[in-house]
């Protein structure tokens, strides 16, 4: 028994050594780094999705590589002023935010994001993202039909998209027309036959969203001058006599986020082209 002892008194003696280790001082408390303080989450630029949203909760973020199908693509990601909640739609904040986002799609894709078939979304963090001290705005772009209604799945990234010809531009259409409605629109190149064509964007004024959709005066007026321009006609009132023209309005909730630029088209009920009526002039579309 004394030799047991005597032994754990040698390997106490050994680890208790006044003289440490190589490499360390001795001393277990001065060597720790200190912590961080905890920042809230933040959305990064690059990433792609399965679904188009217009809030993120942290829960729910699982992003997927661009190269496989997805819906929507983060471009931007923005800081909006705190606040004690997130901006609602149709307040200054919000419109600030989708002005940002909208401009820094046209340089992420290489052109006019309007001239195509793409929408842009807004996308914020939840109210508990928010109250946890969130304070960002994510910008998504997404493929759409003109009603910016239908999101499609693709692979691969947007960026540069429009920087080069893209089917995604607007251009040449066969439209389906039953009562005086448009029913579809479908993209033909222009060398074939086709009956409409995108002419460019109409600034809309900074009305109710119903006073837009309940007529057409405003938009015919605005679509008007937009197709004169573009197919180098006179802007007067013989040009209701040259072309018919095709509106489509930003969507509701673009709307509420200060989009007012209506996609204007020249439109013919009964003539078909199979070029580009870009400069056509009057020898073209005379009156008729």
């Amino acid at each position: 028994m004394r030799r047991t002892v005597a032994l754990l008194a040698v390997l106490l003696a050994a680890g208790c050594s006044a003289t440490p280790p190589p490499g360390t001082d001795g001393d277990l408390a001065d060597d720790w780094a200190a912590l961080g303080t905890p920042a809230p989450f933040r959305p990064a630029v690059g990433q792609c999705h399965e679904a188009l949203a217009t809030t993120a909760p942290l829960d729910g973020h699982r992003p997927v590589d661009c190269a496989e199908l997805h819906v929507s693509e983060t471009f931007h990601v923005g800081t909006p002023a705190d606040a004690d909640v997130a901006p609602a739609p149709g307040t200054p904040g919000a419109k600030a935010a989708y002005r940002e986002c909208s401009d820094a799609a046209t340089g992420f894709l290489g052109g006019p994001w309007r001239g195509a078939r793409l929408a842009v979304q807004v996308v914020w963090p939840t109210r508990a993202g928010w109250t946890g001290g969130a304070r960002w705005f994510r910008c998504d772009v997404t493929t759409a039909d003109l009603d910016g209604r239908s999101r499609t799945s693709r692979t691969g990234s947007l960026a540069g998209e429009l920087a080069h010809p893209s089917p995604l531009r607007l251009a040449c259409f066969d439209p389906t027309v039953e009562g005086g409605t448009v029913t579809a629109m479908t993209a033909v190149p222009c060398t074939g036959k086709h009956r409409a064509e995108f002419a460019g964007l109409w600034d809309a004024p900074d009305i109710s969203y119903s006073k837009l959709e309940s007529g057409t005066r405003l938009s015919a007026a605005g679509c008007r001058s937009t197709i004169a321009r573009f197919a180098a006609l006179p802007d007067d009132s013989d040009l209701q006599y040259r072309s018919g023209w095709i509106s489509y309005n930003p969507t509701r909730p673009e709307w509420l986020s200060g989009e007012r630029r209506v996609r204007c088209f020249i439109y013919f009920a009964e003539r078909t082209f199979s070029r580009s009526l870009r400069n056509a002039g009057p020898g073209v579309l005379p009156v008729r």
